[in-house]
């Protein structure tokens, strides 16, 4: 009999396989985990975009407000409670906080806080 020997295989192995799919799974598992961490990213940027132009509105909306009128209080405005302070002080002067506390996706409260300082009219 006469054996041929084949110097050069093509192709490649069952196993060669399996490890190429174990390989590429890690890889989508992990891709999967990046996917997950930009939606948290962009619902917390979303509500930190939405919270601080709700406390810019706010503080428009107490600076237009005459002086004397000026007092501490809450409202609810798109879901979120604002809480605002008016401080007399000194100088002729009132410092206005106001502070939105929201739940993240993770459940944890966040606040963002916006200072003003207003002149009054009064001498």
């Amino acid at each position: 009999m006469n054996r041929k020997t084949i110097a050069n295989q093509d192709g490649i192995t069952l196993l060669e396989v399996l490890v190429a799919m174990i390989i590429m799974g890690f890889a989508l598992l992990l891709l999967l985990n990046m996917a997950m961490v930009a939606l948290d990213g962009n619902d917390w940027s979303n509500k930190t975009t939405l919270v601080t132009q709700l406390l810019q509105e706010k503080l428009e909306q107490l600076r237009s407000v005459r002086n004397d009128n000026l007092v501490s209080g809450s409202d609810t405005a798109q879901g979120f409670s604002r809480q605002w302070t008016v401080t007399d002080v000194g100088n002729h002067l009132k410092q206005i906080d106001v502070k939105i506390e929201w739940e993240d996706i993770r459940n944890q409260t966040v606040t963002n806080k916006m200072t003003a300082l207003v002149r009054t009219d009064s001498l």
